[in-house]
């Protein structure tokens, strides 16, 4: 484990003047000065050390790319590829490049099936890398059984004949990687097919709301965001629901779903537009895939929950807008469903608060490779004056610009979620709906007509006529 320490400006947070003398006060600016070493320990942050990581060749959950280094690849676009290896040929560190890539999947096969890629239960792919044979044969039997699945095909091979590449080429593949050296090759290859795929989906804006600290209100301001963002008209409005031990955004809006997410990845393949729709529980244009409370923990059979980001690329298909709940931070679980998202991530004006968001941004640039440009904060229950706590500190400290606050309206809050209604249908005037108003315009634009419609005498007039 490696030892960090803060840095001093969430120090300097708990030495701001004060009315009357504190012994902790006093401590603290000992220990600035460095006259004094006894606070140490309780301010330290244990973060795991990279170098001390194991990597697994296998696909399941303990080798996801979330525990790895900062080294990973993340992909434009969720890529869910095959890797058919006829020839049996030792491609270990094949499998290492691809486990090592965030938004990727994979299933490898080591059969020609020229059939399966048209069955009616064939995996919806959208790319194949084959290991290709050096003999005429065998390369066009394989490259038959390749194009089966009609998507993009990297051929990888080692000493492969000027004939069987030509051969290749003429079959329409998108690339060669050598395999005595495929590192850099292949992902540079994954990523081209990757932005490929991108220009070729039109894809909804993703926002995903985490919690710096477990009970900073991030599921209270998805919820809103979502709810204000559906009222402007402006597209259907999709909200997803990750918390998987409480789920508590249905009763926050008032809805008793019956269809939860955990049914829904389940049942993930056979989900098109109709049954997706049709599964999520409506608010006008507010769509919401609700959590179920012990969903996880009370089920019969594993729930493969990685099939997550999935679920997440279909909504973003089907929906203008797609907000997700993810209250509960970063998990191996949930990881790919921040690569191409934009990072809400909620605080408040207290030290250990301030300390944890650090460790998240840590988290999500250090140990994910997530581009520090799209993480911003939203300080929770933002008051100006009772805290010595201001923005800059906290921009100092977690190495964040993009900052918006919420005002602290306690009562407005606890109403809303004690009676199970949105604050759109609760607040009025109240500050704290300005501040939301205000950040769901910086993440979804509406229209200038929806945002900022005729007032004028004669327009109100005549708005019937026009």
């Amino acid at each position: 484990m490696l030892r960090r320490t803060i840095p001093v400006a969430v120090l300097s947070i708990a030495i701001k003047s004060s009315s009357k003398p504190n012994p902790y006060y006093s401590k603290c600016k000992q220990f600035l000065s460095g006259k004094d070493k006894s606070m140490d320990n309780p301010l330290e942050l244990l973060v795991s050390n990279d170098k001390e990581r194991e990597t697994s060749k296998n696909t399941n959950v303990d080798s996801h790319p979330a525990a790895k280094t900062s080294v990973n690849k993340i992909l434009p676009y969720p890529v869910h590829a095959l890797l058919i290896n006829s020839c049996h040929e030792s491609i270990s560190e094949i499998e290492l490049i691809l486990d090592a890539c965030l938004n990727l999947s994979w299933e490898g096969i080591e059969t020609l099936n020229p059939f399966a890629g048209t069955s009616a239960n064939a995996r919806p792919y959208n790319l194949v890398l084959l290991i290709l044979p050096n003999d005429k044969v065998s390369a066009v039997q394989a490259l038959q059984s390749a194009a089966a699945y009609d998507v993009d095909i990297i051929i990888l091979g080692q000493d492969t004949p000027q004939g069987v590449l030509r051969l290749a080429f003429q079959q329409g593949v998108s690339d060669f990687v050598s395999l005595q050296d495929p590192a850099v090759e292949l992902l540079q290859s994954l990523e081209k097919i990757a932005f490929k795929l991108a220009d070729e989906a039109d894809l909804a804006p993703v926002l995903a709301v985490v919690n710096a600290k477990g009970g900073s209100g991030a599921s209270f301001i998805a919820a809103s965001i979502a709810m204000i963002a559906s009222i402007r008209d402006e597209g259907e409005v999709s909200l997803l629901d990750t918390d998987l031990l409480q789920g508590t955004l249905a009763h926050m809006l008032g809805l008793e779903p019956h269809y939860f997410i955990t049914e829904a990845i389940v049942e993930l393949e056979t989900l098109d537009e109709m049954a997706l729709k049709g599964a999520m529980t409506n608010l006008g244009h507010l769509h919401l895939l609700a959590a179920e409370p012990f969903a996880v923990l009370n089920a019969t059979e594993p729930i493969e929950l990685r099939n997550t980001n999935e679920l997440l690329l279909k909504c973003r298909q089907y929906y203008q807008q797609v907000i997700i709940d993810l209250s509960r931070g970063p998990e191996i679980w949930n990881a790919d469903m921040l690569t191409n998202a934009n990072i809400l991530l909620v605080v408040q004006q207290n030290v250990m608060s301030i300390r944890e968001a650090k460790a998240v941004v840590n988290q999500l640039v250090g140990f994910m490779g997530i581009d520090i440009d799209r993480i911003h904060l939203l300080v929770n229950r933002y008051q100006k004056t009772s805290s010595g706590i201001n923005l800059k500190d906290i921009m100092v400290t977690t190495g964040i610009k993009s900052q918006f606050v919420v005002a602290n309206d306690f009562s407005l809050a606890s109403q809303c979620i004690d009676m199970g209604a949105p604050i759109t249908d609760v607040a009025k005037r109240e500050q704290m709906l300005k501040d939301l108003s205000q950040v769901t315009e910086y993440f979804f634009p509406g229209s200038k007509a929806a945002v900022n419609p005729a007032k004028g005498f004669w327009n109100r007039i005549l708005g019937n006529w026009l």
